[in-house]
């Protein structure tokens, strides 16, 4: 089942933005909104996200994975999300 998550990641001393973009790419697809924050479309699990992004965090980065609702939004974003959101709708078959 398909469905989004958001990470927020601030990985440990060493681990460069290509080194998570290359585990980022492992989804559908993503979108990153802020230095830290990423939306993922992904048919993995929570748990899953975990197991590959833990080695970049651990032991002294953050990391935050939880899945998103987008049909209960409200709020002020690039366009550019937007237009990502509505071509990755999950609800579309």
């Amino acid at each position: 089942m398909t469905s989004f998550v958001h990470i927020f990641i601030k990985p440990k001393s060493g681990v460069t933005e290509e080194m998570v973009k290359k585990k980022m790419d492992l989804s559908i697809d993503w979108y990153k909104y802020s230095e830290y924050c990423w939306i993922v479309k992904t048919t993995s699990t929570v748990e899953k996200w975990q197991t590959r992004l833990k080695p970049l965090v651990e032991p002294d980065g953050t990391l935050l994975i939880m899945t998103v609702d987008p049909s209960k939004r409200q709020g002020w974003i690039a366009k550019g999300f937007w237009e990502w959101l509505k071509k990755n709708d999950v609800n579309k078959a």
